[in-house]
């Protein structure tokens, strides 16, 4: 196993210092979480043949890309401009020898802009972290805010059975196309992993959700980008879907993070640094090296940290635990 890094600056001055830094944790993979964007053109292909060219030339390896279908999800016209772009970004992966691509997102919910109820929570010396509550995301949803980042949960109206057509529908679109370029292509369960009954807009939440699109779209190139913490959260065993996914080969990237609490028990739970939380990490790597994974993980959650705007002392701090749990499990 490996780690790598999500790239979330892409202007020049921050994009070097970033990559600079990189290297000098030894973190050789660069994950592209949003698309760069260049005053010079809005064609997605020539920027990031310019942003990947440039983590070349620093000689760290471009790993993961990320797109949005969220129109082609809600059946909006703009949806096939979407796909068709996406094909282009995947054709592209494949030229570039970049093997994973997280097709996003998967659940209008997934997100922390995109559902209400997350607030910040202060941990052991005060650093902090996203925490999430049902009450709160009640109590927003509730004021019926239409200017709110979250409108979309009180104007948008499709049932899960439409949602989960549509979604099928694209993958139909674009997985030939990850299979000819060679690229995986990776879903990711809601985060909050809100439960159904509360009856928010359709996402994907529990593995029989997910079995169904898998069914549905047939493909060694299609599976997960597996967050632990979003599992972990949601209430179920993590162990056993570590099993259940990885046994089928169907975990392509982890999302290595702890949190406390559940929904289930707690009515929310806390994002927390890697030894701060309720599971034991060391046992969440193990679990996975007993499925043959091999794939990276990314320490997705950055902590807020004293004098450290950039976030790179938790960065650091991520990098060098998980670098520990791995040469403990070898």
């Amino acid at each position: 196993m490996e780690i790598s890094v999500n790239l979330r600056e892409t202007s020049e001055g921050s994009l070097d210092d970033d990559m600079t830094f990189l290297k000098q944790l030894g973190v050789n993979l660069v994950n592209i979480s949003a698309m760069p964007r260049d005053q010079t053109t809005e064609n997605p292909i020539q920027n990031l043949e310019r942003l990947v060219k440039r983590i070349r030339d620093a000689r760290l390896k471009a790993h993961l890309l990320r797109f949005t279908i969220v129109d082609a999800l809600f059946g909006k016209p703009e949806g096939e401009e979407q796909l068709k772009t996406a094909c282009e970004i995947i054709a592209f992966a494949g030229k570039e020898s970049i093997p994973l691509i997280w097709v996003w997102p998967l659940g209008i919910r997934q997100g922390p802009a995109l559902v209400p109820g997350r607030h910040r929570r202060a941990h052991r010396g005060g650093y902090e972290m996203s925490a999430w509550s049902v009450e709160l995301m009640r109590e927003e949803l509730a004021k019926r805010d239409l200017t709110s980042r979250w409108a979309h949960h009180v104007t948008e109206k499709i049932s899960s059975e439409e949602y989960v057509s549509n979604l099928v529908k694209a993958l139909q679109r674009i997985v030939p196309v990850a299979e000819d370029a060679g690229v995986n292509l990776m879903l990711h369960f809601d985060d909050p992993p809100v439960p159904d009954e509360e009856n928010l807009l359709p996402g994907i939440i529990n593995p029989l959700m997910i079995n169904r699109v898998f069914e549905a779209v047939p493909s060694e190139n299609l599976g997960l980008l597996f967050c632990v913490g979003t599992r972990y959260e949601s209430g179920v065993d993590v162990y056993e879907q570590i099993r259940l996914f990885g046994c089928n080969n169907k975990i392509f990237h982890v999302h290595f993070r702890n949190v406390r609490g559940t929904i289930p028990s707690a009515g929310g739970y806390e994002e927390v640094a890697l030894d701060d939380g309720d599971m034991d990490m060391f046992s969440i790597l193990k679990a996975l090296k007993a499925t043959g994974y091999e794939g990276s993980l990314s320490p997705d959650h950055p902590m807020i940290m004293v004098d450290d705007e950039k976030r790179r002392a938790s960065l650091a701090y991520h990098v060098g635990y998980i670098k520990a749990l791995l040469s403990a499990l070898s």
